[in-house]
């Protein structure tokens, strides 16, 4: 069941909501907990019901992992030992459905084998629920939570607004929500702001996301058929597919956050105008928030901190342990984002293009830094025109690496980078546009004036702490130059419901799944 759906708006999350709130104000409130992991299983039976006995499968052997790690508290390598285990176990299950058949299909290309191929089905959100499960073990391990009873687990883990897309949780920050029996004062105010939040995430999607895959899918399709394409329509393409990724996973995100503050629980930001950003890392800190957390510390970190104290006994100097310690792990963190996209070669080329931009990044950073300094120490700020080029430049960067994430091939992604860097005739496809070339610059343009002008969605719900730690660590990010704070008032009412109208209008157009379900 996909949250852009009139089974999921009408009829899904009416009900899970009332039934929960009805359940949380009477004499049997113990079971809205699992009323709402009930809830969450029939969600998924209608996304996969072939693979509700994986996840509950994956759900169990995890706990009872983490049980016994907690016993072997005293005995670290043991303790270790069953981590590291259980990590690959999970691993393992997540490459078999992921990348199995990308495996066999290079290894038939490189070796001129014939191992027999078949379509493997990926089960929704499998990416998602083995990194929050591979993280919740690691920090069992490390001390950082105690060992859950049961019934927190699965409320951790079977909660249906995060389940099938993120954003991947830590369990310390939203245990104790789970546990607390929501207020009827809090009911009205929580189902009104969720409302809010899930209704702005509707009309990205279904207005905005599916609008501009009208003028990226048919150039991108049109390559991956071996059609020729043009210079202007490949980076009309690039820049449309770009902001179609932009405001599906963002809208995604809000409907996520916005179905769990109904229900009385603020998760964790997902996703900070990262376009606004001055540099690939910055975009990359503010595009998938809790996957760009998970990585550094259960990823980046582990594979630098050993190199730190390499460098550091060999003495290697500034850029010796610059590229030891920070270009080494980010290629690699990188090349495992890039991969955990898709399998296929294109999302490698996509991670190690991320993963080089990074690098180039922090090396100018490391050698600018006596620079920035001195400017600092003189009380100069950067210059005037240093923000828009180095969002512009980031901006251009950041969509010809969209290319291999959109591309269905090598051979595709040759023909769209041939066509980009000017190998082309001029435009080849604007008939597959609709109302042509003119409409499609004119609805890209739009989109980044959305993107670069108003404010975000929690800009907009600022009064009301829309996720977590909004006031302490994010309301001061990536600004927009117009500000509009969304308040308690007929006004406003009457803007969300015709948001909520917009966004359902154009549900009935046809409104295509979520890109990140396929992650």
């Amino acid at each position: 069941m996909l949250f852009n759906s009139i089974s999921f708006v009408f009829v899904f999350l009416p009900a899970v909501v009332g039934g929960y709130y009805t359940l949380a104000m009477s004499p049997l409130a113990a079971l809205r907990r699992p009323f709402l992991i009930l809830a969450t299983l029939v969600f998924y039976a209608f996304a996969g019901p072939s693979f509700v006995a994986l996840l509950l499968g994956s759900v169990v052997l995890n706990f009872m992992v983490a049980q016994a790690i907690a016993r072997l508290s005293d005995r670290e390598n043991t303790r270790s030992l069953i981590v590291a285990l259980a990590v690959i176990a999970n691993l393992l299950l997540l490459g078999y459905f992921k990348y199995f058949s990308f495996v066999l299909e290079a290894l038939n290309g490189i070796l001129a084998l014939e191992f027999a191929i078949e379509r493997i089905v990926l089960p929704l959100g499998i990416s998602f629920f083995t990194f929050q499960q591979i993280g919740y073990l690691v920090d069992v391990s490390r001390g950082r939570v105690k060992a859950a009873n049961a019934l927190d687990y699965a409320s951790f883990v079977l909660f249906f607004p995060q389940l099938l897309a993120g954003p991947i949780v830590q369990y310390a920050e939203v245990i104790e929500q789970h546990r607390r029996k929501p207020a009827w004062q809090e009911v009205g105010r929580n189902i009104l702001i969720g409302l809010t939040i899930f209704a702005i995430g509707l009309f990205k999607k279904t207005v905005i996301a599916d609008t501009l895959a009208l003028y990226a899918q048919p150039v991108f399709s049109a390559a991956a058929e071996g059609e020729p394409v043009g210079f202007l329509d490949t980076w009309i393409a690039a820049f449309a597919y770009t902001a179609q990724v932009y405001f599906d996973f963002s809208g995604y995100s809000d409907m996520a956050i916005g179905t769990a503050r109904m229900l009385g629980i603020t998760l964790p930001l997902n996703f900070l105008s990262p376009l606004r950003s001055s540099s690939v890392v910055e975009i990359w800190r503010r595009w998938h928030v809790t996957l760009g957390r998970w990585v550094q510390l259960y990823l980046f970190q582990p594979i630098s901190m050993p190199f730190a104290r390499a460098a550091a006994h060999q003495g290697l100097g500034k850029y010796g342990t610059l590229g030891l310690c920070v270009v080494i792990p980010t290629m690699i963190a990188m090349l495992v984002v890039g991969v955990w996209h898709g399998a296929g070669w294109t999302f490698v080329v996509f991670g190690l293009m991320q993963g080089a931009y990074m690098s180039i990044n922090e090396a100018w950073a490391a050698y600018r830094k006596k620079a920035r300094k001195a400017r600092k120490k003189a009380g100069a700020g950067p210059p005037i025109w240093h923000g828009p080029l180095a969002r512009g430049a980031t901006l251009v960067a950041f969509v010809f690496a969209i290319l291999p994430f959109g591309s269905r091939s090598i051979q595709a992604l040759s023909s769209l980078v041939m066509a980009s860097l000017g190998g082309a005739e001029l435009i080849v496809t604007p008939t597959d546009w609709p109302f042509g070339v003119g409409t499609a610059m004119l609805c890209v343009g739009l989109a980044y004036a959305v993107i670069y002008l108003l404010p975000n969605s929690h800009e907009i719900m600022d009064r009301f702490e829309p996720t977590l730690d909004w006031s302490r660590d994010f309301s001061k990010r990536a600004p927009s130059p117009i500000l509009v704070r969304w308040e308690i008032s007929l006004g406003w009412g009457i803007a969300t419901g015709l948001a909520l109208f917009a966004g359902i209008a154009f549900i009935m157009r046809g409104s295509a799944e979520f890109i990140y379900f396929n992650f």
